[in-house]
Formats: C-alpha cells, structure tokens, sequence
C-alpha cells in the first residue's frame, strides 16, 4: 500500500517526533506533565489524519506503586536476614510476604500495592479511520509513549545485570525455603536441629546483599528517555495512520485505528483501563490488537506469541498473520516469548481481546533497557522501517481476508 519512499518518511516522522518530545517536554514517568503533553501531541496528529473526534480518557494512577515493588521485597528480605536469629518462623512471614509482592505485582501485574500510594491522572488516546465500505472488521494499533523510572544496575553493569536479577531472585526463593525448612526442624527437633538451623542461617546471611539490590534497584530519581522504549512503538502507529491518510489510501472492509495507552511502566494500568472501557464496544465486529513495543534492534525484531512472564498466550492467528507479513515483506521473524516483564498486549488478552504482540529489542535486556541510555540518538531507523514495513503488510492481508490464511 505505501511505496517505498513513503515508508522511509514515515520511519523519519517516528525519529523527529521521538525526538521532539524528549527534548521538548523532557523525562515523561508515568502519570507526568510531560507524559499529558505527550498524549496531547499524540492527540493533534491524530485529529490530522483521523475521522470523527479523537478520545482523550483520563483515568487515575498510582504512578511509584509498581517500581516499589523491588524496594518493598528488599526491605522485607533484609527484615527476615536479621529476624532469622529469633526466630526462623518470623523469617518466614516476611518471605511469604516478600514472595506474594512479587507474585503480585511483577508475575501477574496486579493492583496489589496501588492502595498504599498516591494517585495522579494519565491518559489513553484513540483515533481511528473508517474503511470505504462498511466496518467488517477491526484492527487496533496500540503503543505507550510513557518512560520507566532507571534500573540503576543496568545502567552501572549492564552485562552482569541478568546475574543480579536472578541472584536477587533467588535470594528470596532461598529464604523463604531455607526458613521454612529452619522452622519446621526448629519446632519437631529443637536440640537436634540447632546445627541445621545454623547452617541455613549462615546461607540466608549471605543473601543479605539481594536485599540491597532490591532496595537500590530503581532510581527514582532519573527517567529513562524512553526514545525506543516505547515512543519508537508510539509514533509508529500514529505515523501509519497518518501516512494512509497523507497519500490517500483507504482499507476497504477494515477500521483501522491508533490507540495509545498511558503508564504503561507502571504495570499495564492505561492498558488494563482502556481495554475494561472499551471492549463490549469492540464485539460488533472481529477485533484484533497488534501490541507495538520497542524497536531499535533489528536481529531481535520478534513476535511475540507469550507475555507477561510467559504467563499469557497471545492469540495464534494473529501471531501468525504477522508471521506471513513479514515472510511477504522478505523477513523470516520467529515467535518469542517476554520472560521477564510484559507489555500493553498482555492486558488486552487477559481482557478478551485477540492480540499479537511485536517488538525488536535485545531481551538480554538491551544495554539501554530501562535507563537514560534511551534517547533520541540511538534509534535506528532501518529497524523502525522494517517494522513499518510488516505492519503495512499486515494491515493489508488482514482488510483483505481477516485472520483467515492466505499467501502472501
């Protein structure tokens, strides 16, 4: 549908607006100034290109809930280190707490310490275009344009920083094991346990430090620029819609449409509230979301068939719509899997919505993942275009035939 050269421009107005907003309205945390202005440039290019008005939904954010989580399990792991010598049954109480923290808030991205902070507003944008004939279908192209506080030790060692994650990790599996083992032997052997008792506590010492780490492991004081991650995914979908309707194309059978979610790094929420909003709406005709995040490193441009820790299965025909796309486009792109994390398209299938999920990061993760690293200067613009490239694909095949196979 867009030429070649029109896919360059477009890939050239995801760079220029990237970098607009990062030296424009500077670090962008969920729930900031600088995130509503974000979503109010989103707005004006969308009323450009879109038909019928733009929604601009506020809703209501915890916005350090999520990245306190880290803090929160190292303070509880420090408490059950030093409370171990009491008792090893205090120890675990704090890493049964420390444990469903973390279960919680980082394996099922629940609202779970959202009550104990304060709330600030955030918002979600939708555009849409409406097809020349009438709406059979439907297609969402969904993006976050909000930024993560920094991961201080990807920042300061990111090539050990997969080794810390999972020795902090560990550290708290260990505890709670080691605890639970100390207090059973503890209270059936009180004499004859003592030296078993003061083995485990030695082991349980020497996770003192995954305490630290979590205590330390968000700078809450420097935002991620956030350039790829995710105004990379953000500008893409706009900049499609806006390109279709600058060179005059039209879907046929298909609403094509651009919603773009608010804090999203501060757990899925403008992801969970629009999606909750809106579905019922979106059951008129078959639906389907293509969840847009971060692109920058081309080897690793993927989609991703599971998220949120592997916990939840996208939607296999879409997954396999963009598989074809991208064969059509010349690219062989396998199916993945986000261990660790989640992204926007998690939220929208745990809400019922059919959802295939791209994105082209190192997930080792990617030196620039989550720290201020992430600017303007670093994209790339070939993986942008690749990525533009399958969509339009994508777009293409599904207003042709829906989900149903075809060749490319």
């Amino acid at each position: 549908m867009l030429r070649d050269d029109q896919i360059r421009a477009c890939a050239q107005y995801v760079l220029q607006r990237a970098r607009f907003v990062i030296e424009t309205y500077g670090p962008r945390p969920p729930g900031s100034e600088a995130e509503r202005k974000t979503q109010e440039l989103v707005k004006a290019d969308l009323e450009a290109c879109c038909d019928g008005p733009i929604a601009f939904e506020e809703f209501h954010v915890a916005q350090k809930a999520f990245f306190s989580m880290q803090a929160v399990g190292g303070v509880l792991t420090l408490a059950g280190v030093g409370l171990y010598w009491i008792h090893p049954a205090i120890t675990l109480l704090t890493g049964i707490a420390t444990v469903t923290v973390m279960y919680n808030q980082l394996l099922r991205y629940r609202l779970f310490l959202d009550p104990f902070f304060s709330k600030k507003p955030s918002y979600n944008v939708a555009g849409r275009q409406s097809p020349s004939r009438g709406v059979e279908r439907r297609i969402i192209l969904n993006g976050h344009p909000d930024a993560a506080y920094e991961w201080r030790f990807n920042y300061l060692a990111p090539r050990w920083f997969p080794l810390i994650v999972l020795y902090t990790l560990a550290g708290m599996v260990v505890l709670l094991a080691g605890s639970a083992i100390a207090t059973i032997a503890s209270i059936a052997a009180p004499v004859a346990s003592a030296t078993l008792v003061n083995v485990i506590g030695i082991i349980i010492l020497l996770l003192a430090p995954a305490g630290f780490v979590g205590i330390l492991f968000n700078n809450l004081s420097v935002v991620a620029g956030g350039a790829n991650d995710n105004l990379s995914g953000t500008f893409i979908a706009v900049g499609i819609l806006r390109a279709m309707r600058e060179h005059g194309i039209r879907l046929e059978r298909t609403e094509l449409m651009a919603v773009i979610t608010g804090s999203e790094e501060a757990g899925l929420r403008g992801a969970k509230v629009w999606a909750e909003r809106h579905k019922s709406e979106c059951n008129d005709v078959e639906t389907i979301v293509i969840a847009l995040d971060t692109f920058r490193d081309l080897p690793y441009l993927t989609i991703y068939n599971r998220d949120m820790n592997g916990t939840v299965a996208h939607d296999q025909m879409v997954c396999d719509l963009l598989k074809r796309a991208a064969l059509a486009t010349g690219r062989e792109l396998p199916f993945g899997s986000i261990h660790l994390g989640s992204s926007d398209g998690a939220a929208f299938t745990q809400a019922g919505f059919r959802v295939g999920m791209l994105g082209g990061m190192d997930p080792h993760p990617a030196h620039y993942y989550h720290n201020r690293r992430d600017s303007w200067e670093i994209m790339n613009e070939e993986c942008i275009r690749a990525t533009i490239e399958v969509l339009i694909e994508a777009i293409r095949m599904y207003d042709s035939k829906g989900l149903g196979r075809q060749s490319p």
